[in-house]
């Protein structure tokens, strides 16, 4: 962030803050609603994953949400017995456990995006094209330097 004097770069920063949780609650809450009744949001990140990567280990899964295996346990059971993802042994190796979406899990994704991106288009329609670009390069910087920056904040 550019220098700025300490308060005001502090004022910003709450404003930021206050309104990322705003809109994170809000858009939560909304997309929830559009949600199967047996599917909830954190499933549905899980199940985008699986998606993409077709036949994964658990413990890749977890790896890639940065989580242990038995935390998303009873979430894949849960997408399991609901039909929208499958455990299948591996054919080399039956002790590993393969994680694999259905066609039902697929169609339930599609549903979804489709949801989030009316949704989105609906509340990002109070910007003009340029306002709406330069807003979403910065998300993207900020994205960025989060994925990238796995430690603590400098203080100085």
């Amino acid at each position: 962030m550019q220098q700025e004097s300490g308060s005001s770069s502090e004022h910003v920063v709450e404003r930021f803050h206050k309104a990322m949780l705003t809109t994170h609650r809000r858009l939560g809450s909304l997309i929830s609603q559009k949600l199967d009744n047996d599917l909830t949001g954190p499933q549905c990140f899980i199940l985008s994953m699986i998606s993409k990567e077709q036949n994964i280990t658990v413990s890749h899964l977890a790896d890639k949400m940065e989580v242990k295996p038995s935390a998303i346990t009873v979430m894949l059971d849960r997408l399991v017995n609901n039909g929208y993802a499958e455990r299948i042994h591996d054919s080399k190796d039956r002790r590993v456990v393969l994680v694999k979406c259905t066609e039902k899990g697929h169609e339930a994704l599609l549903r979804v995006k489709g949801d989030i991106e009316a949704l989105l288009k609906h509340h990002l329609k109070e910007l003009d094209v340029n306002e709406l670009l330069r807003f979403v390069e910065t998300f993207e910087k900020i994205a960025a330097e989060l994925s990238k920056d796995n430690t603590e904040p400098r203080t100085d």
